[in-house]
């Protein structure tokens, strides 16, 4: 098969713990060509870890563009992903995007527009639980949308620090310069005006960026994947504020008409991660618990349960196959065999409104305005 040469964009903790030890485990499918960070001392350190020559390493998805010949970059770095995603496409150089894919759908739409111009699928949205075996086998028991009843997600999140104490990363370096990082903020700050507006509060773009694109963006694209995107959101509510980000619950339909509930709570001494689909049918119930995200191998475990008789039957299916792995496999066949991907940029553009969706009732709910994109939903 075809070894791509790829590069790396943004070295942090999704990087040492998840992504650069899949691209060695698949020495057979990937040469990894060179590493790109804002941090000089993390490029330093990850990049003679991981085996990239000096030469190799670069302070920017720019430089390495016009210095290497790469087939591909995995493009890890914090905010939106628009504009370098956009950068690397227009480039003729295909992207495995790690969420959220952008802040406003008017970057998305230019990257779809760059995408058309190449004629060739570009671009995979880091979806992980979507190739995830038990997702996979839950799509394929549900029965008909008319038989669907309720879906339930449950998010009960720790601090990031005990989810990857396992990890051994490298400790946090503050060697970016002030400028390089008030000018990227800056950029984000007005891509989250188009998106929810300039007069938006400060607590409702937190909340936007952070919880729901930052992290319920998985679970509304599961809904998407599994019973069709959310349409129509009825209620939000969000407390807990001082264990800052706090809780929120959203209430919904999706799919045709399925009624949809999320609950994310952040728990910073919440004993471990804990995320839970459940599907409840006409005859049954599917369920799906994940464990921790950055933890390689450890198999998410679906349970469905089915009439027996005059009983209950439950059947457990957990599997270690590793879907950020299979994730990475479907990149492989995208950028080699132009095989459009399930989680590309139409996917992610659905999502993307449906967490404006979600934004506009929270604004609702918090007594505040909300303007741009999401203001015309």
């Amino acid at each position: 098969m075809t070894k791509l040469r790829l590069g790396v964009v943004g070295l942090g903790a999704v990087a040492q713990s998840v992504h650069l030890p899949l691209i060695k485990r698949r020495w057979d499918l990937f040469e990894l060509a060179a590493v790109a960070d804002l941090s000089p001392s993390l490029l330093e350190q990850v990049g003679a870890q991981y085996g990239v020559a000096a030469g190799h390493r670069y302070g920017s998805l720019e430089g390495m563009l016009e210095a290497e010949d790469l087939d591909a970059v995995v493009l890890l770095t914090s905010g939106s992903h628009g504009p370098p995603a956009l950068q690397a496409i227009e480039a003729g150089v295909a992207v495995l995007c790690e969420k959220p894919l952008a802040y406003s759908l008017a970057e998305i739409g230019l990257l779809r527009k760059a995408e058309q111009n190449q004629g060739r699928p570009m671009l995979l949205l880091g979806y992980m639980k979507e190739y995830d075996p038990a997702v996979l086998e839950l799509k394929k028991q549900l029965p008909p949308s008319a038989d669907l009843r309720y879906l339930n997600v449950e998010v009960l999140h720790p601090s990031g620090s005990s989810q990857l104490g396992y990890a051994n990363l490298r400790p946090p370096v503050r060697d970016i310069p002030a400028d390089v990082l008030s000018g990227l903020a800056a950029a984000d700050a007005a891509r989250l005006d188009a998106a929810i507006g300039k007069d938006s509060t400060e607590k409702l773009r937190r909340l936007y960026a952070n919880v729901i694109l930052g992290s319920l963006i998985h679970d509304i694209a599961l809904v998407r994947a599994l019973v069709g995107p959310v349409t129509h959101v009825d209620s939000v509510h969000y407390w807990a504020e001082q264990d800052d980000p706090g809780s929120i619950e959203i209430s919904g339909t999706a799919g045709d008409g399925l009624r949809v509930h999320f609950n994310w709570h952040f728990l910073a001494d919440y004993p471990a991660y804990r995320e839970t689909v459940t599907v409840h049918h006409t005859r049954g119930t599917g369920r799906v618990e994940f464990t921790v995200p950055y933890l390689l191998n450890a198999p998410t475990k679906l349970t469905m349960t089915t009439a027996s008789g005059q009983g209950v039957a439950n059947s457990v299916m957990e599997d270690i196959t590793e879907a950020f792995e299979q994730e990475l496999l479907a990149f492989h066949r995208m950028v080699s065999t132009h095989e459009a991907p399930p989680t590309g940029i139409p996917e992610g553009e659905a999502d993307v409104g449906a967490a404006q969706l979600i934004a506009a009732a929270l604004a609702d709910s918090l007594a505040t305005t909300i303007g741009g994109e999401a203001a015309s939903l």
